[in-house]
């Protein structure tokens, strides 16, 4: 008989063990695929979707999560893997021990479990790669229904499951080849003894629940090595489930927090009506950027200096703020930068040219506040820069300058703002006043306390008056808040999957984990022990290690979410994130309570429970 044979017949003996851990590794397996797979898809077709009125910003916050989702389950299956197959080597000490005191060579010994541990792996990947592929077919087929205007030409992802597969494969011999050759290496006495020298932990933190959680406080403290690992295991586990429940619901609320932000809310626009039109639909994520057809600096386009002194004398307007809008050509300027490597200045920068629209505001009396990086404008001849401009139009545009109509701006931030698809470029107004030669403004913003039928009636009057018009900014905001939400709707089969993903393995990973000490169990069944018992010392255990591993991962992902994922970070309520964590925490102890379904039917069906792992 070969060794692969040999090798095979074991892992038929102890047919529930092997079932679980093919169980455990096939369902990480097969969801990373999909998740592999369709964030791939969702990167062509995000960026698809980012490439014309969709502002680039919205693509990067996009992208970034699609990445940060990727990487977190790539981590997970790694995770998971490793920690599944060395805890099943490590399972099998006593049977390592025993080869080796009736004279088994260290190199049969070794073959022997490294052929049983490949065996698990490539039948695991076999199966779990097929299922996932099968549920990304499925995924192309939902996604092809919510986009109907995209059209999708399958290819067979054929390189990114070679890739993956090899990931994984040298993941899991590594983690199966290390803790077998320390095991092949012991001497039999130790080996047949994993308990000797250890300590039995005296007191456990839930040793008030019952003797079933005294039972467990002893058990796992008797095996620490082996619950460092389960616990670690766990604790990515997780960890990466809460960053993409927690994190996913942030990293949405904070997108329309900065849309909202730049746009401000409760405001009523007054100016000439093709200019609202045009303004209005630029800052529309499903409508068109401006281009030169339209010339924003006519005089019909003007407002009146007394219609913004009559708006401002209304009690119930809480803010007024002038604009003046033009759409201009720019050009990118170089700039030269001292290189201490080479020790000699380097032009950075490649003369491009555009054009943009470029809006002057009175920095003290702006509605707007955006979410920029840089520096405040503090002088005359600097401006901020939209994402697109800045990534587009720049190698470096925090030390780069842009000329307009003959004048040099130095680009001070990049702010993040939707208008025009992020073309555009915010400066101060007495500076385009000037370039520009007009002494006026075409765009008046009004706060208003509340959206009433009155205020908004007497406003329309007030500008009809000069043959103007009023836009609600409010209904293109709603609409722009809509449509970031369903975009995000795209991306929820993503945290979905991976936290189904993070509770399975934790489910199997826990049955792994207990099932290592099936002898105490079926002990102490012979003993008198009841089902139900085992299966609440089973409970305790779990949710001992579920618990101390859990409740630090949860909040360590809070604060990942918070504070690392998106900067100034925004939640959808005050009980969002003690709610979420709590609804983590419950859905911990639920796993391990489903976890001990299994363990229960096997003990109260089956009466001829042995305690050797060669039992047949």
């Amino acid at each position: 008989m070969s060794e692969q044979d040999y090798a095979s017949t074991d892992l038929k003996r102890r047919p529930f063990h092997t079932s679980m851990t093919l169980l455990s590794l096939i369902t990480v397996i097969a969801t990373t695929t999909f998740l592999f797979l369709f964030s791939n898809l969702l990167l062509d077709v995000t960026s698809v979707l980012t490439s014309g009125a969709m502002s680039s910003a919205l693509g990067v916050f996009f992208e970034t999560f699609i990445w940060s989702v990727l990487f977190l389950v790539i981590l997970l299956g790694i995770v998971v893997i490793s920690s599944t197959l060395s805890t099943e080597i490590l399972n099998r000490r006593k049977d390592i021990g025993l080869m080796k005191s009736i004279g088994t060579l260290m190199d049969t010994i070794f073959d022997h479990f490294m052929a049983q541990a490949m065996i698990v792996l490539v039948l695991s990947l076999i199966l779990g790669i097929s299922i996932g592929v099968l549920i990304y077919l499925l995924g192309l087929i939902w996604l092809a229904f919510m986009i109907p205007s995209i059209t999708f030409t399958f290819q067979f992802p054929l390189l990114q499951i070679i890739v993956m597969t090899v990931i994984f494969l040298f993941t899991g011999y590594i983690s199966a080849q290390k803790p077998l050759y320390e095991l092949v290496n012991m001497t039999p006495f130790k080996a047949l003894n994993p308990d000797l020298g250890t300590r039995v932990k005296k007191h456990g933190f839930l040793d008030g629940f019952g003797i079933s959680f005294r039972i467990a406080s002893k058990a796992t403290g008797r095996r620490v090595k082996g619950t460092k690992r389960v616990m670690l295991a766990l604790f990515f586990s997780i960890s990466l489930a809460s960053i993409l429940w927690i994190g996913g619901g942030i990293v949405e609320t904070t997108t329309d927090a900065y849309v909202i932000r730049s746009m401000g809310q409760n405001i009523v626009a007054i100016g000439n009506p093709s200019l609202l039109q045009q303004y209005y639909d630029a800052y529309s994520l499903t409508g068109n950027p401006v281009n030169d057809s339209f010339d924003f600096l006519e005089n019909e386009h003007m407002i009146p200096p007394e219609l913004i002194d009559q708006v401002e004398s209304l009690y119930w307007v809480t803010q007024t703020e002038s604009r003046l809008l033009a759409y201009e050509e720019f050009v990118e300027n170089q700039v030269s930068v001292w290189n201490p490597t080479l020790e000699q200045y380097e032009l950075v920068g490649q003369t491009r040219n555009g054009s943009a629209l470029i809006v002057g505001l009175n920095w003290n009396e702006t509605l707007s506040d955006w979410y920029y990086e840089g520096l405040e404008i503090d002088d005359h001849g600097q401006a901020w820069v939209g994402g697109e401009f800045a990534l587009n139009y720049f190698d470096d545009p925090l030390i780069q300058s842009f000329g307009i109509r003959g004048k040099s701006i130095h680009v001070q931030g990049i702010a993040f703002d939707i208008l025009n698809g992020g073309m555009v470029a915010l400066m101060p107004l007495e500076d385009m006043q000037d370039y520009w030669d007009v002494s006026g403004t075409n765009l008046l913003l009004v706060q208003i306390e509340e959206y009433s039928e009155a205020y908004i009636s007497q406003l329309e009057a007030l500008a009809a008056k000069w043959n103007l018009s009023i836009y609600l900014q409010n209904d293109v905001l709603e609409h722009n808040i809509l449509t970031i939400r369903s975009f995000w709707s795209l991306l929820m089969p993503l945290p979905v999957i991976a936290l189904i993903s993070s509770f399975l393995s934790l489910m199997n990973y826990i049955l792994v984990s207990v099932f290592s000490r099936f002898r105490d169990y079926v002990i102490m069944r012979s003993v008198g022990a009841k089902p139900s018992f085992i299966a609440k010392t089973m409970i305790a255990e779990g949710v001992g290690i579920g618990m101390a591993s859990g409740i630090p991962a949860i909040f360590a992902a809070t604060l990942f979410s918070v504070y690392l994922l998106v900067p100034e970070a925004a939640v959808p309520s005050i009980v969002f994130l003690p709610l979420s964590m709590a609804l983590m925490a419950i859905a911990l102890v639920v796993v391990v309570v489903l976890a001990a379904i299994p363990v229960y039917m096997v003990f109260s069906s089956r009466t001829d429970l042995r305690v050797s792992e060669f039992s047949v």
